[in-house]
């Protein structure tokens, strides 16, 4: 259900939003700053943050041109990255080096549980999450969840409805706000992490109000 400053704005704002918001997330690391790395997971941090904030504005990109079935098929490589830079952060020297040698497996439902501890929330992991785990997979390999959506009446043409699109940038911009919440954290890089909690306020405020 869309919140009631998302009803007050058109689709087209709604993007244009996220990606602002994206953007200021992503230039308080990647400004041209320069970066002392004090452990191997620091580099492997700097790196998916990166990754992530491709992902995300490359989805809003192609969401702003009409280009519904790619951006909604990096739905899970962006979930599944944010997953593993939190196992870069905080997972075991095992996994940390397993990441490094491209033989890390992530395990969706565990490592969800692990943020939501991380960040106070309770774990919902019933049906839904399954659901959820299982129509972002075929969004990504082109199974019936995409299939579906290409053809509108008699029309082969892209069928995504305004409200899956406002769904989808609604689901993946909190991925974005985490990551820099963390990120900065971890980092211990303080005032980037103060900038990150007033976005992150100004994201919460959004979602209650008319934003102008």
């Amino acid at each position: 259900m869309a919140t009631g400053a998302e009803t007050a704005m058109s689709l087209e704002g709604v993007i244009a939003q996220a990606n602002a918001w994206s953007e200021r997330l992503q230039l308080l690391l990647s400004n041209d700053r320069q970066h002392v790395t004090k452990t191997n997971r620091d580099g492997l941090c700097l790196l998916h943050w990166s990754l992530i904030f491709d992902h995300h504005q490359g989805m809003l990109l192609l969401l702003r041109h009409g280009f519904h079935a790619p951006a909604f098929a990096l739905m899970r490589p962006l979930e599944e990255a944010f997953l593993r830079l939190f196992v870069a952060m905080y997972g075991t020297e095992n996994q940390a080096k397993a990441l490094w040698n491209g033989t890390y497996h992530t395990e969706f439902e565990v490592m969800w549980r692990q943020v939501y501890e991380k960040i106070g929330l309770e774990p919902r992991f019933d049906q839904w999450f399954k659901d959820k785990i299982k129509a972002s997979h075929g969004f990504t390999h082109g199974d019936k969840e995409q299939l579906i959506r290409q053809a509108s009446g008699s029309d082969i043409v892209s069928s995504y409805t305004d409200d899956e699109v406002r769904s989808l940038v609604r689901e993946t911009l909190p991925i974005a706000l985490l990551t820099a919440l963390l990120t900065t954290g971890f980092l211990e890089y303080r005032a980037a992490h103060q900038s990150a909690v007033e976005i992150f306020n100004e994201y919460v405020r959004c979602q209650t109000s008319k934003c102008k």
